[in-house]
């Protein structure tokens, strides 16, 4: 990872954020789901914790849960790098849009 070791050093639910990434998309839905939170971290994290959990949705509704967050761009076949394109487009939040396919 090139993550430094005292970003490593922390964790949610037992878990740092080079595991969360090494986690496929449908697995770190599952884990945010299951993340319980105080109120004072709840008020910290709400808005980004919103963002990201739509943006999983997102690639879920795209067909593409199996994908690891890790995993480097150019290692994604042509079918889903387009998929994930599509997927920026509908969480961009545009309306009156047409796509042809």
């Amino acid at each position: 990872t090139r993550l430094k070791p005292i970003v490593l050093a922390v964790t949610v639910m037992e878990r740092s954020i080079a595991e969360v990434a090494a986690m496929s998309i449908s697995e770190c839905a599952e884990f945010l789901g299951r993340l319980k939170l105080n109120a004072r971290d709840k008020k910290i994290a709400e808005r980004v914790l919103k963002e990201v959990n739509e943006r999983l949705k997102f690639l879920v509704d795209v067909g593409l849960d199996y994908l690891s967050l890790n995993r480097a761009a150019g290692t994604l076949s042509g079918g889903e790098a387009q998929r994930i394109r599509l997927a920026t487009q509908i969480g961009s939040g545009l309306v009156g849009v047409l796509y042809v396919l």
